[in-house]
């Protein structure tokens, strides 16, 4: 089951695609929830290279529980 703030935390990442900032005016999710997502394969972190910044983006697996299937 999802929660309400799992369930914000991926629409917030579904909205955005790909995210290497986390701007504290977008209301990003908290650093434990993408922690959570993360560990639970939600959400991925992709290393682009030295000195540049992680893309997170939103996995197939978080798609299905964004949108209330069984994960």
């Amino acid at each position: 089951m999802t929660t309400p703030a799992r369930k914000a935390a991926l629409q917030w990442f579904h909205d955005r695609g790909e995210v290497a900032w986390f701007r504290l005016d977008e209301k990003p999710p908290s650093s434990v929830m993408r922690t959570r997502l993360l560990r639970d394969g939600l959400i991925d972190a992709r290393r682009q290279g030295d000195w540049k910044p992680m893309l997170w983006s939103l996995t197939d697996k978080g798609r299905r529980a964004l949108h209330g299937d069984a994960t």
